[in-house]
């Protein structure tokens, strides 16, 4: 039985912003900025620590959950939707602090202008520290990016390791370019992955169903990062820049290398970005287009002992606009603005009526793996920055998750979720290495249609209202966030 919902959407995501620490005289250009080094930079250390305080206070507890034959979601009754839980430990109260990334690095040239490199490692409370649906740190340190670029060939750099892999913006930009605490939930619900052999139970199974799920966590996380090789290069053309990345990935987690996959991962990554005065590094002024690519397939277990697999195709493309500086005139301050369209077909992560952990049966990741399921999302931000030391945001968010799935309409109808998101965002920065950052996101969670999955219309009502409690559960977040950067 699916009556899907809300993901795990922990703090995962908050550690894929971390590999861009350069402040290279460069534009705003995540492929060059996050590969390459200026020629006479010899060696450094950098590093970032964040920690939060999050309030769920719009969330409510899961009240009259009814079962659905054999199916105890009764049990669910008196707990916090997963969505409504702080930090990966995921702790069932609705306001607590979480270190969001303690993470240190190292990078610079071994050959100028030939050979350069790039190391990153995570000990924060986050998905490189803490696998999918596992309560328990899973490891104390985790390493997010390993990577070493040549350039030896004209317009055709190599870089080779663990990288991020080109993709949306909101994942591929650099930590001092997030503006927001948390990720949005297309984002972080489905481009950012968690791998699963199975449908994966977490703590135990339901009482009622004997699914016999072999799993009871995921085995890893991307971070929006894979290892692989990519070819790459910008172009100036003018006040243009043109760049382009291709990279060949193994499709598997940061820490797992095993290939369980049929076949490599393609990401491809197009940009082009007209010049504006002022900014530099990952703030320099510009007007940016891009779109991306991503593809490959996962192998997924279909049956529940684990005996049959299969691999899925899966594809996800988005396209989008950014500018930042003084875009509507000179004198009438600096502005920021972005628009983004993401789309996915084939392997969408979303999770049924039971995503909660540690508690009467423990949460679910579950994969709509066909390649006929789709989801969509949409990201429109703004930012209006007052001074150098004060700047204020607003963001909006959409996923339509499951709006299409392979089956029969009656199907698709009862998968669908409407997520929307609006986050208003206050930047302070104390000096140029600390910033304070307050939120407060307004989400609302519909299930708009009713379950039709056969059986009685008493069964059906039962299942339609189960889902919507579910959905209707998730509500407003603030956080207040401290970023020191080195």
């Amino acid at each position: 039985m699916k009556i899907d919902l809300k993901k795990v959407a922990c703090r995962t995501a908050a550690a894929t912003a971390l590999s861009s620490g350069a402040a290279a005289a460069l534009a705003a250009d995540w492929v060059m900025l996050q590969a390459m080094e200026p020629p006479t930079a010899t060696h450094r250390v950098f590093g970032v620590v964040q920690a939060s305080y999050t309030n769920f206070f719009g969330c409510d507890k899961l009240e009259g959950m009814r079962d659905v034959g054999p199916n105890r979601f009764s049990l669910l009754n008196g707990s916090y939707n997963g969505n409504c839980r702080v930090g990966p430990e995921l702790r069932d109260r609705q306001s607590d602090f979480n270190l969001d990334n303690l993470g240190f690095g190292a990078r610079g040239n071994l050959i100028p202008s030939r050979i350069n490199y790039f190391l990153m490692a995570n000990a924060g409370m986050n998905g490189a520290t803490y696998d999918p649906l596992d309560t328990k740190r899973a490891r104390l340190i985790g390493v997010t990016d390993a990577t070493m670029t040549f350039s030896y060939v004209p317009g055709v750099r190599v870089r080779v390791g663990l990288m991020k892999k080109p993709g949306p913006e909101e994942i591929y930009q650099g930590a001092d370019a997030i503006n927001y605490i948390w990720p949005t939930d297309f984002i972080a619900r489905v481009q950012l992955e968690r791998f699963v052999r199975t449908n994966t139970k977490g703590t135990k199974p339901i009482p009622g169903q004997s699914d016999g799920t072999p799993s009871f966590s995921g085995y890893d996380s991307d971070l929006g990062r894979d290892w692989g090789v990519q070819f790459f290069d910008a172009f100036k053309a003018g006040k243009w820049t043109h760049t382009y990345a291709a990279m060949i990935g193994q499709g598997s987690g940061v820490h797992d290398l095993r290939d369980y996959n049929g076949s490599k991962d393609l990401n491809l990554y197009f940009s082009s970005e007209y010049d504006l005065p002022g900014g530099m590094g990952p703030n320099k002024h510009g007007v940016k287009l891009y779109a991306y690519r991503q593809s490959g397939t996962r192998n997924f277990e279909i049956t529940p002992d684990g005996t049959l697999s299969d691999d899925f195709d899966f594809t996800r493309h988005g396209f989008g606009v950014k500018a930042l500086g003084e875009i509507f005139g000179a004198g009438r301050g600096r502005h920021r603005l972005g628009a983004e369209l993401m789309y996915a077909n084939g392997m969408v992560f979303y999770t049924p009526t039971g995503n909660v952990i540690d508690e009467a049966f423990g949460g679910q990741l579950q994969i709509a793996a066909e390649k006929g399921n789709k989801a969509r999302g949409l990201t429109l931000d703004y930012g209006y920055y007052l001074n150098a030391t004060w700047d204020f945001s607003v963001r909006y968010s959409l996923n339509d998750e499951l709006y299409r799935t392979l089956g029969t309409p009656t199907w698709n109808r009862a998968d669908y979720r409407k997520i929307k998101g609006l986050t208003f965002g206050v930047n302070y920065r104390y000096n140029p290495r600390t910033r304070l950052t307050v939120n407060l996101e307004l989400r609302d969670v519909k299930a708009p249609n009713d379950v039709y999955l056969g059986g009685t219309a008493a069964l059906r009502e039962i299942q339609t209202s189960n889902a919507r409690i579910v959905s209707d559960a998730v509500g407003a977040r603030f956080g207040v966030q401290l970023t020191y950067s080195f």
